[in-house]
């Protein structure tokens, strides 16, 4: 911005352009400051949030995010631990026995094999 109001008083070679654009400069920043201000009064008022407050809510929900993702990494990592253990003491142990089998189907037959017998 600067080096536009260097040129332009350059070709109009005045030293008044930049003293009123400086001074347009400062009235437009004082009337933004002041028109946020407002804007920040009536969310209030309407029980709203302002920018800051999204911001501030965005800060600490990317902080909850991060916290999460290092929980659930620790998490998976007992886990995993937790499984390995597990494969160990089971190879140490040996092999488990196998309970015993009741016939070819691995049950007691519980079907009424009488001929022509409905059941009831």
């Amino acid at each position: 911005m600067v080096a536009v109001l260097t040129e332009l008083s350059k070709v109009v070679g005045q030293e008044r352009v930049i003293n009123a654009a400086g001074q347009v400069l400062q009235a437009a920043a004082s009337t933004k400051q002041a028109v946020d201000e407002n804007v920040a009064a009536l969310l209030a008022m309407a029980n709203l949030p302002s920018r800051t407050d999204v911001d501030d809510l965005r800060r600490q929900l990317d902080i909850v995010q991060v916290t999460l993702a290092n929980l659930s990494r620790k998490v998976d990592r007992i886990l995993s631990d937790d499984k390995e253990g597990s494969e160990e003491r089971a190879r140490s142990r040996g092999p488990r026995p196998r309970p015993p089998s009741h016939g070819p189907n691995h049950g007691p037959e519980t079907r009424d094999e009488t001929p022509g017998g409905d059941r009831d």
